[in-house]
């Protein structure tokens, strides 16, 4: 591919994490997670994404975005209640999507260099990093780590820096529109991911593309 005038490789492939390598949190599991808190589930929702991007980027301690989704439902939560949350938040991004992870072994195997980048805070960071997938990965890019989430250019910026690549050199699958037209505005490929299958002919289409370039 031409950037600028000139040829460039494209060796590293990033993924998102949540409804990209895992689904989207199932229905069961955000009943559960309202229950615990007491709540109903378009209630619970509203209050759980109303502050989650600061807790991706560690900018609110753990007990800190609980108990702020606990005064946002006028409620407070007991410490035994936020370790029941955690564990029901965690276990609610851990259903994988077979075929994605199916993709990822398979560019593994072919020598890609895989990189994940995925908002996420600490405890949901750790429990990706032990998956059996992660082992894949070259890198593994946390918000909670790089302390900045995504569609932010500079958590763009950061990871491209600990991948030592330009940004041109790395394309991105994403579930969000927002996070693609983030990537794709500092210069790096992106496919908007809406299904396994789609996301592997867009990905074989750019490989190809590349291959014919550079031989």
């Amino acid at each position: 591919m031409t950037f600028a005038g000139r040829e460039v490789r494209v060796p590293w492939v990033m993924f998102d994490y949540g409804a990209v390598i895992c689904t989207p949190q199932p229905a069961d599991d955000l009943a559960a997670l309202a229950a615990a808190a007491g709540a109903g589930v378009a209630e619970f929702q509203a209050a759980y994404w109303a502050s989650r991007r600061a807790y991706d980027a560690a900018a609110l301690t753990t007990a800190a975005y609980w108990q702020d989704v606990a005064g946002r439902l006028s409620a407070s939560f007991t410490s035994p209640q936020i370790a029941d949350l955690i564990r029901l938040d965690v276990a609610s991004w851990g259903h994988l999507r077979e075929d994605t992870v199916r993709l990822i072994r398979d560019l593994r195997r072919e020598g890609r260099r895989l990189a994940l980048l995925s908002n996420a805070p600490g405890e949901l960071a750790r429990a990706v990093a032990g998956l059996p997938v992660a082992t894949c990965f070259e890198h593994l890019l946390f918000s909670c780590d790089l302390g900045v989430v995504k569609p932010d250019p500079r958590c763009f910026g950061r990871a491209l820096g600990r991948l030592g690549a330009a940004p041109e050199e790395v394309i991105l699958i994403d579930d969000r529109e927002e996070n693609v037209i983030a990537a794709t505005g500092l210069g790096m490929h992106a496919i908007r991911f809406t299904g396994p299958e789609q996301a592997r002919a867009a990905l074989t289409g750019i490989l190809a593309t590349g291959r014919q370039l550079f031989g």
